[in-house]
């Protein structure tokens, strides 16, 4: 688990997964909550979760994909990660 971590937080990874994250978030609020932000010109707190949420969810999806990527790709980091 402790290796999971530190995939999911180094550098090339995080950056990666916070670019998706802006990305697909970005899409998903004006699909979302575009129209609604446009004709109030505000959102309510409990839009603002939902909000945060499509943010949260690509990047999290976009960091578990590369870090199973990146084991994939190097299968000598497995016995090691069942060794943390």
């Amino acid at each position: 688990m402790k290796l999971w971590f530190r995939l999911a937080f180094c550098r090339s990874i995080f950056f990666y997964s916070l670019k998706m994250g802006l990305i697909v978030g970005t899409v998903l609020m004006v699909i979302n909550y575009g129209d609604t932000f446009w004709s109030k010109g505000y959102l309510l707190a409990n839009e603002l979760i939902k909000v945060l949420l499509n943010y949260l969810v690509p990047y999290s999806v976009s960091t578990c994909s590369s870090v199973a990527a990146y084991k994939r790709h190097h299968p000598e980091l497995n016995d090691r990660d069942s060794n943390d």
